[in-house]
């Protein structure tokens, strides 16, 4: 659990940086160099009272040796959503900024490199965007203009099973079990022990789109209902007991018999949530089985339920639905306490922390009480994972720099984004860092939704915003097409593993 091992791993390492510089390279993209860092102890500039306290460092350690390799080393991140977790030009007193530009600094005292990101975050990612070409010109061409690369996930998708990506788990100085990269996405995203991209604690992005449900705590303590988090604790937290807190609240407030975000609902709901509660309830458009195949998995009884009852609880009176709204028109009737859950992204968080809204965070609920666990999914359209790509030249000396910076990303950044600005500034409460460490222990991969297969994605968005809830003839009549196009990426996958 991230918070468990933030508290178990957090370290103060105080540090005398040389200032990195920020420039344009030759296609406009940002790029950060941060210089090798000296240890210093007793540098009162990198101490303040958000500095993590020290604790013991973690038992895990890495698996190489590590070398001097006196070259510039160049990270690559690209993705639909704008994001900055390998660039840090200077510290400024931020946790995160600090954390991130102490993980590179350390990386690069020990390894003798200096760090360049060229930074292309904000752009489409939609399976050939920009992070996909630039690694497909970089492969074509035999250059090596980056060691590593953070690729959004539709382009990232691409990339691998067209052959331009590194396996991961081939890679000596790469022990994809340790903890610092996330182990979850190890075991629902290998193929036959290959893996090509993968996400942990040198990132942060990905705790932002993970899915959640916020509530607020002043609705509640109104209409005098039961205590979410004892539900979650309990094994009570299930949809249908969602549902129900919901449907409370629903109320002309103005009397003028026109729904609008003047008026009280169970829920906000954001457009991507059709897909958070079929991953809520254990559902998947595909996933990979036992042999390493992609299988089709989503025209189940279960998952048209869901979907269905879903889709009919959105479009009714229950709910304020949102689709391409502002954020602070969307949050208004949440923050206005006229709104009791609304289902979106930890990273919304931050847009309340200057508030006087009293909420807490939630896991989506389970589909019934016989579920196992507990599962949230993580933002496909905005996450970005890391990958190396096929042309690299040394992919030893990448994959020893990508694990150091994931185990000092463990170290530094995880404990900074968690205990000090989620627990220090968004969470109101210890119960909630309580529900974060579920929903981060819980996350759930769907690689029928990454790999957008038979237009799923969009269709089922489209159907949700529609409320039409014709999901078993649709998925009747697409399951052979999106069957053949399952078997083209198995085979993909087998070519390129030989």
């Amino acid at each position: 659990m991230k918070r468990l091992l933030a508290m178990l791993l957090a370290l103060l390492m105080l540090a005398s940086l040389v200032a990195g510089c920020g420039a344009k390279n030759e296609d406009g993209a940002e790029t950060t160099t941060t210089a090798t860092a000296t240890v210093a102890g007793g540098d009162d500039m990198s101490v303040s009272d958000t500095t993590p306290a020290e604790t013991d460092p973690p038992e895990e350690t890495r698996e190489l040796a590590i070398e001097k390799y006196d070259r510039d080393f160049v990270i690559y991140q690209a993705g639909n959503w704008g994001y900055k977790d390998f660039v840090a030009e200077d510290m400024t007193g931020e946790p995160v900024n600090d954390a991130v530009y102490n993980m590179l600094s350390s990386v690069s005292e020990e390894f003798g490199v200096k760090f360049t990101t060229v930074d292309h975050g904000g752009k489409a990612s939609g399976g050939q965007g920009q992070g996909y070409k630039t690694v497909e010109t970089m492969h074509m061409s035999g250059s090596q203009d980056y060691d590593l690369t953070s690729i959004g996930c539709y382009d990232v998708c691409t990339l691998a099973y067209t052959g331009y990506l590194t396996d991961l788990a081939a890679i000596d100085n790469v022990s994809l079990e340790k903890s610092w990269y996330d182990q979850k996405a190890y075991d629902m995203l290998n193929l036959n022990g290959h893996l090509y991209y993968i996400t942990g604690d040198a990132m942060t992005l990905d705790n932002n789109c993970t899915y959640c449900i916020l509530f607020n705590k002043t609705v509640v303590d109104q209409y005098k209902l039961d205590d979410p988090y004892q539900l979650v604790k309990d094994n009570k937290w299930t949809y249908d007991k969602f549902i129900e807190m919901g449907s409370v609240l629903p109320a002309d407030l103005n009397g003028d018999g026109i729904r609008n975000r003047n008026d009280a609902y169970g829920v906000t709901v954001w457009l991507d949530s059709i897909v958070g509660m079929l991953h809520a309830s254990g559902g998947a458009i595909a996933q990979i089985n036992d042999e390493g195949k992609f299988e089709l998995t989503l025209n189940t009884e279960r998952n048209i339920d869901v979907l269905t009852n879903w889709t009919r609880a959105g479009a009714s009176e229950l709910s304020n639905f949102i689709t391409s709204d502002t954020d602070e028109t969307a949050h208004k009737s949440f923050t206005t306490n006229n709104c009791l859950f609304y289902t979106r992204y930890i990273g919304i968080g931050s847009y309340f922390r200057d508030s006087e809204l009293d909420f807490g965070f939630l896991p989506y609920p389970k589909w019934d009480e016989e579920q196992e666990n507990y599962c949230n999914t993580m933002h496909a359209y905005g996450t970005s994972w890391l990958c190396i790509p096929s042309s690299v030249k040394d992919i030893e000396q990448s994959g020893a720099i990508m694990e150091s910076l994931s185990y000092y990303g463990q170290k530094l950044v995880n404990p900074a984004y968690y205990e000090i600005t989620l627990e220090g500034k968004t969470i109101r409460d210890e119960e909630s860092a309580d529900m974060l460490d579920i929903i981060f222990a819980t996350r759930f991969f769907d690689v029928g939704f990454y790999y957008q297969v038979g237009d799923y994605n969009n269709t089922i968005f489209d159907m949700f915003y529609g409320g039409n809830t014709n999901f078993s003839s649709l998925f009747k009549a697409s399951e052979k097409i999106v069957a053949k196009q399952l078997e083209k990426i198995d085979d993909s996958f087998e070519k390129i593993a030989g």
